[in-house]
């Protein structure tokens, strides 16, 4: 299965004093390097990142570093729906087969999510992570329903109008960091650094 994944790094960190969350650190690897990192290691090629204002220069200057794909949102204040529909849309179809959504708020999801993901996937749409009874991220989405995801920032309820419609097969796993975002500083943990 050929693999792609969008990480979505357009966010302003405003809950958190307006850091670049994807530049934070963790364990001495930034979130976005980790997610980077995990995607390769399941054979994600070259994963597409969305940045924006205000800390798009630096995310950009960061991905392009790590060899990330680099799509910029314009105005990442109309909602989390217009990256996602930015970076579905930027997704070499007839290359790959699936790609992870991927928020850079969730950096503690394990590679052994990430293959009990693939290898569920089958001939389902959706591969959606689930611990402890809660959805989570990444889901794994195949690309038929790419299209409907470059679409979706018209949707009521976005991304979540497309995946609710779809065939979604639902993985338990043994990771609570696919419901583990960092969104605000009681989110950051002792091992947090900032960004450098």
């Amino acid at each position: 299965m050929r693999l792609g994944a969008v990480i979505l790094a357009a966010g302003a960190g405003a809950r958190l004093g307006g850091v670049a969350k994807a530049l934070l650190r963790r364990g001495g690897e930034r979130f976005l390097g980790r997610i980077a990192r995990l995607a390769g290691e399941v054979g994600v090629a070259a994963p597409i990142v969305v940045v924006g204002p205000p800390h798009g220069d630096a995310v950009a200057a960061a991905s392009r570093a790590l060899g990330l794909v680099v799509i910029e949102n314009p105005d990442p204040a109309r909602g989390m729906a217009s990256s996602i529909a930015l970076g579905f849309a930027a997704l070499p179809e007839g290359a790959l087969d699936a790609a992870w959504l991927w928020p850079v708020d969730h950096p503690d999801v394990e590679i052994a999510t990430l293959v009990r993901l693939r290898d569920a996937l089958g001939a389902h749409e959706v591969a959606l992570p689930r611990w402890a009874g809660r959805g989570g991220h990444p889901p794994l989405i195949t690309r038929g329903l790419w299209s409907r995801l470059a679409d979706c920032a018209g949707l009521p309820a976005g991304a979540r109008s497309v995946l609710a419609t779809a065939d979604v097969i639902a993985v338990e796993v043994d990771d609570p960091g696919v419901v583990r975002d960092v969104d605000t500083p009681a989110d950051l943990g002792a091992d947090l650094v900032e960004v450098s």
